[in-house]
């Protein structure tokens, strides 16, 4: 027997909430000339998209693009991003992801980069849970739920046009 899905966000409740998430990064950064913006895995690269177009929208600000995947074996990021990694120096970094569950995945993507003297990190996500593993917090938010561990949020970006977070 399949498992019910249940719509927590559907397209224009999404739309929406990614439209406050790029308002808050804006009004948070205002006075950075650029900012980084990097999407961990399928689904936080197209939500950075999305943020990312709408900063564009809203702002005048430069907008680096950096795609992060993680290999779920070791949890080691590979980065990718037209601009030279090390121009992060002294930068600020929004790393995005569509679901924080552990923090593990988060952690991952993020401690290579301190070396490289980011002077700060922000995590952005579209929605939270509550089952927290590593010391990681979001700093912009679609949704917060606590969910039990046998539930799991998922974010579905299969059809460009019905964006969904369903709970299963």
């Amino acid at each position: 027997m399949d498992k019910e899905l249940i719509t927590i966000l559907d397209h224009r409740q999404i739309a929406n909430k990614l439209k406050r998430l790029a308002w808050q990064i804006y009004e948070n950064n205002m006075d950075e000339a650029t900012l980084w913006i990097a999407g961990i895995d399928k689904r936080g690269i197209y939500l950075s998209g999305k943020i990312a177009a709408e900063l564009a929208h809203i702002s005048n600000q430069k907008i680096h693009m950096m795609k992060v995947l993680i290999d779920r074996q070791s949890y080691e990021p590979t980065y990718m991003s037209e601009h030279h990694i090390e121009e992060l120096k002294d930068g600020v970094l929004i790393l995005i992801d569509d679901v924080l569950n552990t923090g593990k995945t988060i952690i991952s993507a993020m401690l290579p980069l301190i070396p490289k003297q980011v002077r700060r990190i922000h995590v952005a996500v579209l929605a939270s849970r509550s089952h927290r593993l590593f010391p990681v917090k979001a700093d912009y938010v679609g949704i917060s739920m606590a969910t039990t561990l046998q539930e799991h949020l998922l974010f579905d970006n299969a059809d460009e046009n019905d964006l969904k977070l369903v709970l299963t």
